[in-house]
């Protein structure tokens, strides 16, 4: 967890002055599980009790998140992006008494014609089965270079069955409006993986990678933690990029939440 998360976590259990410095020590943990313990409803059927200390104070965090009407995404006592952005709109009450302001102030929600489910577990397999069932190959309409070896190039990748059309209809519209020679001027054939069945990073929940209705492209220019002031995906250039992708529905955690820009995926947040 990071220092200003730990004050922000500490100011919010309103602790003395002394003992808000930022240090997740055996103070600041026993104080977390005694939070915890106070407020047991907040954490619902949770056997939090046999999680590390550390895992504890976390869950603390994202309960105090909700309390001051922050989403850090669901609580499951793991640090991850998005409990890392709530942190920081925590702090931004906590010092002056409202959420920063949007840093895109046009960003307004994705249209759904595709009726994509809510990103969570219960939803994704309600509406796509089992995770990496349904998968099917789908012919690509321009060449991807992987990302981590661009001397290799694909004309096909594996996806959920239910999100191919929307798939291929999303760069067949990119390449028709760039061309291929600026597709690859801007990085949009650097393909960063799809279909993979694993957990989140930084947490225990499953990816939306693990139905294969998630996409990773140009990993690194606009790695995981970065913002819009260092993502590539961020600039001017890619407005149209982005507009295929929300046109079908899909949702881009940069434009969203302003983190994991190569990120897009068929459920909503």
């Amino acid at each position: 967890m990071q220092k200003s998360a730990v004050i922000a976590l500490q100011q919010a259990l309103q602790l003395n002055d002394e003992h808000v410095n930022g240090a997740l020590n055996t103070y600041m943990l026993t104080t977390c599980s005694q939070w915890l313990q106070t407020n047991a409803a907040s954490a619902g059927a949770l056997n939090w009790q046999s999680w590390p200390a550390e895992r504890q104070a976390v869950l603390c965090l994202q309960l105090c998140c909700r309390q001051a009407g922050v989403n850090p995404g669901e609580p499951d006592g793991w640090w991850g992006p998005q409990t890392a952005y709530a942190a920081e709109q925590l702090a931004a009450i906590q010092q002056q008494g409202k959420p920063p302001p949007a840093w895109r102030d046009n960003f307004t929600t994705p249209a759904n014609p595709n009726q994509w489910p809510l990103d969570r577990e219960a939803e994704l397999r309600a509406f796509y089965g089992e995770p990496g069932s349904q998968l099917v190959k789908v012919s690509l309409p321009y060449p991807l270079r992987l990302a981590w070896d661009l001397s290799t190039t694909v004309l096909s990748t594996q996806c959920h069955q239910k999100v191919a059309t929307s798939l291929q209809k999303v760069l067949e519209q990119v390449v028709l409006y760039y061309g291929f020679d600026a597709v690859q001027q801007l990085r949009l054939d650097l393909y960063g993986g799809g279909f993979n069945l694993r957990a989140k990073r930084g947490g225990s929940s499953l990816s939306t990678h693990s139905w294969g209705i998630a996409f990773d492209f140009d990993p690194q220019h606009n790695q995981l933690k970065w913002n819009s002031s260092k993502a590539g995906f961020a600039g001017a250039d890619y407005h149209y990029w982005w507009q295929c992708w929300e046109d079908e529905g899909w949702v881009s955690l940069g434009r969203s939440r302003n983190f994991d820009w190569m990120h897009v995926q068929a459920a909503r947040l």
